[in-house]
């Protein structure tokens, strides 16, 4: 006859086991569902093309142009293991980024999809580490509060390889944890087989290799795994010296991957530019003065729920981590772990915050929160490890372990997300992108440009007046331009005008931010088409303006460029300050760079003044073009000479008679 009670045995286990599968599936449903509001909220107008929401970032910034520019030099053969370019940059996420493009395209869109991805890929990671931590509840909430967050959405927005650290460091923070056990889920046991653990802290070891790859803030990786080493080894040691094969692998792999990037920076110290700019506060430490990083130290505590990242480029100036409820919960978490240091998973959050913030604590402008973005994938665990703990630190557990009170926190924690998500979609599509200076940063009105360009029926020429007219500008406009049909000038409206050749009755157009006015000398040339467009202003002229210098000439230089003349706008006698209009027209243009020169010169030959610009690169010229400079002297002196040259070859253009300048009257 059956045992009874064997029989009940059997059918309690089955109870559990389909009880834990509906679990499964239960879990699996609504992390479907936080990745699609995670997508949703990086995703919706990310191709800075004008949207109902608005677009966000409103433009493309120049980081995220060198970043293009960088990949572009990938497709086109030139690898590294570090580029030198932009104040230096890891490459694993540029080759990523680089492959991407090649297969959907150069636009702003694509070059800021991988950074969604990755953004998208972290809620992932942030779960799969949390449930292996402390439970699948926690690991839900966790990775849905990451889905609406303003940082982390923010930085899965911009075409930088910052937000890729915290996907590789949390992936190898998941496999390292892998190996060990944590008894947060029935499930979650390590490996018993110690061969399998070891290949596991092997792969825990490769990622966190390629994390040094990505971004400068991974140097606190190392540092991390380190100190969580030590911890295990001190506190631990039965797991440590069973665990030290994998351990021993995991350092391995490590150096092994990390090794290329380390010799680089070693053998060529020069190549990190933005290291040397930003490390004033580590340089004081080690010269013993301690003030900077206690007072940073003091500024990222407060991060969280009192001041957090000062700069508009890279938040709402000012705007902490967390509202004031869940600032209070995350406070809470991190003195939880600190009382229960010795738990390897508390221990493990703490080393991990502190070793994320190193970066920030060492350099100036803290808080910084791309610089301390690796504390991301365990960045909610600390309030959700509270609020989950608080009926073991209760008296009145029973109570607080109801369905009634799991209820409450779920619906506080649900109505906490709910302001969460809307604070983000707020602060993030409507005050950062409307911020004076966040539109000047990610050049607003260069998108703005590309966009009456690409709506309207302009078929003609178009010049366009930017910041940077000779490197980032015509990237920029490429990549927010959705055709590429037109012959695109470029000039800095500060100090230069380019009035394109009309072909065929083509309307000539000159567009620019309103920001940058035109000098008065070169305004008054195409005042009578002005017309203002919110933030671009617009010139569309029928034909090109007579141009009638105050003193007129007609000299050929290497038959590319006729000087046609200037003006005199201030002064200009023997002593004063001397500024002048000059007046060229493009014969035959060879593409080659090119700059103007204009010298005060005096009795012996001296040069006792110069200037020497070209406020229309040569690059874009076109036949017919009117290029026309502002150039201007501190003094004068016995003569001013004024000519042409190739400033990479330094080689002078000449004139007709062979002459390399001209001599200007200034009466």
């Amino acid at each position: 006859m059956p045992d009874a009670r064997s029989g009940e045995q059997v059918a309690a286990r089955a109870e559990r086991h389909f009880a834990g599968r509906s679990t499964q599936r239960s879990a699996l449903a609504l992390m479907v569902l936080i990745l699609l509001v995670a997508a949703a909220f990086r995703f919706v107008g990310l191709d800075n093309f004008p949207t109902p929401h608005g677009a966000t970032p409103p433009g493309l910034e120049h980081d995220e142009v060198a970043h293009w520019l960088i990949n572009q030099d990938i497709l086109a053969g030139q690898h590294a293991i570090y580029f030198t370019e932009a104040y230096g940059h890891e490459a694993l996420y540029h080759y990523l980024q680089a492959g991407f493009g090649a297969l959907v395209g150069d636009h702003a869109l694509a070059l800021r999809l991988p950074s969604a991805y990755f953004g998208i890929l972290l809620v992932a990671v942030a779960y799969a580490l949390g449930r292996r931590l402390f439970g699948a509840r926690v690991a839900l909430w966790s990775a849905a509060f990451l889905a609406v967050l303003f940082w982390p959405v923010f930085y899965s927005r911009l075409a930088l390889r910052a937000i890729s650290l915290p996907v590789f460091s949390g992936l190898a923070a998941y496999w390292w944890w892998r190996a060990f056990p944590t008894g947060a889920e029935p499930n979650d046991r390590a490996h018993s087989d110690d061969r399998t653990a070891t290949v596991i802290l092997g792969a825990a070891g490769l990622l966190a290799g390629l994390s040094l790859h990505t971004y400068m803030a991974a140097r606190a990786v190392p540092i991390f795994f380190a100190m969580y080493s030590l911890y295990l080894l001190v506190w631990h040691r039965v797991t440590f010296c069973r665990h030290w094969r994998g351990l021993v692998l995991f350092w391995l792999t490590f150096i092994v991957i990390a090794a290329p990037l380390v010799i680089y920076l070693l053998s060529n110290p020069s190549a990190e530019v933005r290291v040397t700019e930003v490390d004033a506060p580590l340089r004081a430490l080690l010269s013993g003065d301690l003030r900077p990083v206690l007072e940073n130290g003091v500024r990222i505590a407060g991060m969280f729920g009192v001041e957090g990242d000062p700069l508009w480029r890279q938040n709402i100036a000012g705007r902490p981590v967390f509202d004031p409820v869940m600032a209070f919960l995350f406070y809470a978490g991190v003195a939880l772990s600190l009382w229960r240091w010795r738990d390897p998973r508390h221990a493990f959050l703490l080393l991990w915050l502190a070793a994320s913030v190193i970066p920030s604590l060492v350099t100036i402008d803290a808080p910084s929160s791309i610089r301390i973005v690796n504390l991301l994938p365990i960045l909610m665990l600390f309030p959700l490890v509270f609020i989950h703990s608080t009926p073991k630190l209760s008296t009145l557990r029973e109570k607080l372990s109801t369905d009634l009170s799991t209820r409450l926190v779920s619906w506080g924690l649900g109505i906490l997300l709910l302001y969460s998500a809307w604070s983000t979609y707020s602060g993030l599509w409507r005050v950062w992108p409307a911020n004076d200076e966040v539109r000047f940063v990610w050049q607003a009105a260069l998108t703005e440009a590309a966009a009456y360009l690409d709506q309207s029926e302009v078929s003609g020429p178009v010049a366009v007046g930017g910041w940077t007219p000779e490197t980032m500008d015509p990237p920029t406009m490429m990549l927010s331009l959705r055709r590429d049909d037109l012959a695109l000038r470029y000039f800095d409206p500060t100090q230069g005008l380019i009035i394109p050749a009309s072909a065929d009755g083509q309307l000539i157009r000159i567009v620019k931010p309103s920001i940058l006015p035109l000098p008065m000398p070169l305004q008054r040339l195409v005042e009578p088409w002005e017309e203002l467009r919110g933030e671009l202003t617009l010139y569309t002229l029928p034909d090109q303006p007579a141009i009638q210098p105050q003193f007129p000439a007609d000299i050929n230089y290497d038959g590319q460029l006729a000087f046609m003349g200037h003006d005199v706008v201030e002064g200009c006698e023997p002593g004063e300050r001397c500024e002048i209009v000059t007046y060229w027209r493009v014969i035959d243009p060879s593409g080659e760079p090119l700059r103007f020169f204009l010298h005060a010169v005096d009795g012996t030959g001296g040069v006792v003044a110069q200037d020497d610009r070209l406020g229309a690169p040569a690059e874009h010229w076109r036949e017919g073009d009117i290029i026309v400079q502002l150039l201007t002297l501190d003094t004068t002196a016995a003569e001013m000479r004024l000519g042409v040259y190739n400033p990479v070859e330094k080689r002078r253009l000449t004139t007709e008679v062979g002459e390399e300048f001209i001599i200007l009257s200034g009466d």
